[in-house]
């Protein structure tokens, strides 16, 4: 065992950082936090929206939202779902491929000015079939803003690899 975790010793008191867990590292029940957590801006939810065509005036045009919502932006729900993908990466980045998100579901909008947090949960754990040295995980994501308000939760199957599988050892990684 490396005296951290998060780094693996390379040479005596050379220390490189390993981020993300492989197969074998997970079990579960097991809950990760996510970290750091992200705070939204209104320009960054706009842009998202626009470049992936939607329209809805609610989500890009500042008049509008003060007329008919008022307060800061409401921010893309997809684009929630995305940067919370991306928090996940960090803790799961030995990702082969992303198999499927199911029960997606925003409880709350999340507005300009707001910073959310996440955690996964462990739900299943299983070898590959089909593909030596890899193996599928399911885990729970629920992510709340800075004051406790659950804005989003969903469950994700994920093909990772398993230790010294993969590219990341040939990367020296």
């Amino acid at each position: 065992m490396s005296k951290h975790a998060s780094h693996h010793e390379v040479s005596p008191g050379v220390f490189l950082e390993r981020m993300g867990l492989f197969f074998e590292d997970v079990d579960v029940g097991e809950t990760y936090e996510h970290r750091p957590g992200k705070t939204f801006t209104a320009e960054e939810s706009m842009t998202h929206t626009l470049r992936s065509l939607d329209q809805s005036p609610g989500l890009t045009e500042w008049h509008f939202h003060e007329q008919a919502v008022g307060g800061p932006l409401t921010i893309n729900p997809l684009h929630v779902l995305a940067v919370l993908t991306g928090m996940m990466t960090k803790t799961f980045s030995k990702i082969v491929a992303n198999l499927a998100w199911k029960q997606v579901k925003f409880h709350e909008t999340v507005r300009a000015g707001e910073t959310v947090y996440a955690e996964s949960t462990v739900l299943a754990k299983r070898e590959s079939k089909s593909r030596p040295g890899q193996g599928i995980i399911e885990v729970r994501t629920t992510a709340k803003t800075q004051d406790g308000r659950l804005v989003c939760t969903f469950e994700r199957t994920i093909l990772i690899y398993g230790q010294g599988q993969g590219p990341y050892e040939a990367a020296g990684y």
